[in-house]
């Protein structure tokens, strides 16, 4: 209500008041001096004298009496003991000889209240004053507009509320839609960040640099939100702050409504009410009487505007329902409100000032409540509220809660911690595990290669090998045997940094340098010597390459398991060694030696990982000749000299790094090996084995019988 009419209102009433209140009392003064005057006489007729007339009488008949300045007597006298008696004690005589069924009724009365109804300032009360408001035509005619436009106004919100293009789809699709990401995108191998962490991961955890999948990551957040779930849980462990303000939302929404509604009843009780006749009276702001034209009219305005009102209830319950955003849910609430008062928004903005004085001015009508009325009409409205929140509760949220915890487990429910792809001409998927996620994790050696380039002054050798265009694609795919196979000398690289006469080496090899220390776990400023412990390893081929020395790749009598490029032991690594075995002894290694027993315990894992599924029985006869190897030593290669499983032969070993891959035997078996004339056809024996056990001149070296005795002299030996 504006302050204007508030003011106008109660200047009005106070007046109504004062007028009221002294109707009343002069109206009860007249009885009481009336009855005075009776008492006088009689009192007059018995002393036997003659009544006279009273001259402070009105000409009405009444006690000429004004307040407050009255001068009416205050005492009677009694005529049975003529004493003076007060004018209260006379009243309460007169009270006294009331019927008492009078005065039962009266108090009954006491418990019925006046409540007033007023007709808001709204465009659905013109219909009460046209015709009574002294306004042009022009003024009717937009008044009856504004009437229509608000109320096509608000049955159109109320239309698109209902429509399903607002409302959205249920949240149950969502389902489908999780699931087909899970299976289409969340895995795919080319989504992985630096860090190596699958798309899954950093959408469920709530990565906040994701540049792809954000929907996804949205919608599990508000999800997250509205059921309190913390991003690696599944259950809320908590109260579920989302479902309490939706319903708190619905419960404000149906309260506006309920208001509504009561008013729209009152309304119709009211003008029920005034006396309807053949034309409409408004005297002063009251409607003295109305016409049955107009009170039909009236109350199919009001049918309309509850009609508007429920659809307005059941499509606001239903958008603030599927309102799946927490932040959104009391601004769709209040934007629900202005929806219900845009009748009085055009009334205020829009409508002639002389109706908009006449509906200001129009007087509120009385209603009578009961008591029994009250209590009949507050449980009623309790049993409406408590239905209205009962029924979007089990019917409504309660599901959407349900449905929400489902998509969040097919998004983030299970394993997210791999990748695949696709092999295009096998058409098989190739998996592999990624890095879990974690908000507080140590970057990655890439990660800290892109940091340290990015924000530091430092060489661009240091963690970044560049390449040019071209080369970019090939050096990223390029293999651990292909850069060992460039490197042509046996050093540890940490070596290079002393001086700067190996600053060209550096250029090159420097980034695999840095990065070693970084791949095995080590502080960045470690050595070839602090980490050599971790040489005979599954998996640290950085760490062989850029520390071959200290990982004994040129040691005769190291493991020969990991002496080969594929495991990053350089190419000038390997040839070292093979000039060292020609000044072996030709004796082999005894069985207890740690190189061999280390190579046969590596041996069954190493040939059950390949990509070969193995039968059981191949199994156990690998496992068979690794414990027979252990056992016997170099002999026992005399007996087995073939790995079943790709025929390669023990003492020449293998490179090949789609097989197992270690260096020749022979290093640690020199006798046994060279003596076998197959395996000595690599001209790889020590020079000591290296003798003709016969006398083989004019030999013929292509019969193997002689190639196996004649070996000097078929230079089967090192030069």
């Amino acid at each position: 209500m504006s302050a204007s009419k508030l003011e106008k209102k109660i200047w009005t009433l106070e007046q109504k008041l004062r007028e009221e209140f002294n109707a009343a009392l002069h109206n009860e003064l007249d009885k009481v001096f009336a009855r005075v005057d009776q008492l006088e006489t009689e009192m007059q007729l018995l002393k036997g004298e003659t009544p006279l007339q009273k001259a402070n009488t009105r000409p009405d008949g009444g006690v000429a009496c004004d307040f407050p300045q009255d001068t009416c007597p205050r005492q009677i006298l009694q005529p049975s003991d003529k004493k003076i008696v007060p004018v209260q004690d006379a009243v309460q005589e007169a009270w006294e000889e009331t019927p008492r069924n009078e005065r039962v009724r009266g108090m009954k009365d006491l418990d019925e209240v006046l409540e007033p109804v007023a007709f808001h300032e709204s465009t659905w009360n013109v219909v009460l004053v046209l015709g009574f408001t002294e306004a042009g035509c022009l003024d009717t005619l937009i008044s009856c507009l504004l009437l229509l436009a608000s109320a096509a106004l608000q049955v159109t919100f109320s239309l698109i509320l209902l429509s399903e293009d607002f409302l959205g789809e249920p949240f149950v699709k969502h389902l489908g839609h999780a699931e087909k990401w899970r299976r289409g995108l969340a895995h795919d191998y080319k989504h992985m960040d630096l860090s190596e962490t699958s798309l899954a991961s950093r959408v469920c955890n709530k990565d906040e640099t994701l540049i792809v999948s954000t929907n996804q990551a949205n919608l599990i957040g508000q999800i997250n939100a509205f059921l309190s779930i913390r991003p690696a849980q599944h259950e809320p462990t908590e109260l579920r702050r989302g479902i309490l303000l939706c319903m708190l939302c619905i419960f404000l929404w149906c309260l506006y409504l309920c208001n509504e509604f009561r008013a729209i009843g009152l309304s119709f009780e009211a003008i029920l009410q005034v006396p309807r006749q053949a034309r409409t009276r408004l005297e002063q702001g009251r409607l003295a009487s109305i016409s049955y034209t107009r009170c039909f009219v009236f109350c199919c305005a009001r049918l309309v505007r509850g009609m508007i009102a429920g659809l307005l209830l059941y499509g606001g319950i239903l958008w603030l329902a599927n309102t799946t955003s927490i932040k959104d849910l009391v601004l769709n609430a209040v934007a629900l409100g202005a929806i219900l008062e845009v009748d009085e928004m055009f009334f205020a903005a829009l409508m002639p000032k002389k109706i908009q004085i006449k509906i200001q001015d129009l007087e509120a009508i009385k209603v009578v409540y009961s008591r029994r009325r009250s209590q009949l009409e507050a449980l009623l409205l309790l049993l409406i509220m408590s239905g209205l929140l009962l029924w979007p509760w089990f019917q409504l949220v309660e599901p959407l809660g349900e449905n929400m915890k489902l998509v969040k487990k097919k998004f983030c429910d299970g394993d997210q911690d791999f990748v695949v792809g696709i092999n295009a001409n096998q058409e098989v998927t190739i998996g592999r595990l990624t890095t879990p996620f974690s908000s507080s994790r140590n970057a990655t050696l890439i990660e800290k290669a892109v940091t340290d380039y990015a924000f530091s002054s430092g060489s661009t050798w240091q963690r970044i090998l560049f390449e040019s265009n071209r080369k970019f694609e090939r050096k990223q795919t390029q293999t651990m045997e292909a850069i060992a196979k460039t490197v042509l000398t046996c050093e540890d690289f940490d070596s290079w940094l002393d001086g700067n006469q190996s600053l060209d080496l550096l250029e090159i090899y420097g980034p695999y340098w840095y990065s070693t220390a970084h791949s095995v776990g080590f502080p960045d400023n470690s050595t070839c010597k602090d980490m050599g412990d971790l040489c005979e390893f599954e998996g640290y081929h950085l760490l062989r390459l850029a520390c071959g020395v200290t990982c004994g790749c040129e040691s005769i009598a190291a493991n020969p398991w990991y002496k080969v490029e594929h495991h990053g032991c350089s190419k000038g690594c390997r040839d070292s060694s093979l000039w060292q075995i020609r000044d072996l002894n030709c004796t082999n290694i005894p069985a207890n030696a740690r190189s061999w027993q280390d190579f046969w315990q590596m041996y069954p894992d190493e040939v059950e990982s390949l990509a070969v599924v193995l039968s059981q029985p191949l199994k156990n006869q690998v496992r068979a000749i690794a414990q027979k190897m252990m056992i016997e030593g170099c002999s026992a290669l005399l007996n087995v000299s073939e790995d079943p499983v790709t025929l390669t032969n023990f003492c020449a070993g293998n490179t090949n790094p789609e097989l197992w891959s270690a260096a020749p035997l022979r290093q640690l078996c020199p006798f046994t090996c060279c003596s076998q004339a197959s395996s000595a056809s690599s001209s790889s024996c020590p020079t000591k084995c290296c003798f003709d056990k016969m006398d083989c001149d004019n030999a013929d070296c292509n019969d193997d019988a002689v190639r196996e005795n004649c070996r000097r002299t078929c230079r089967l030996c090192l030069a």
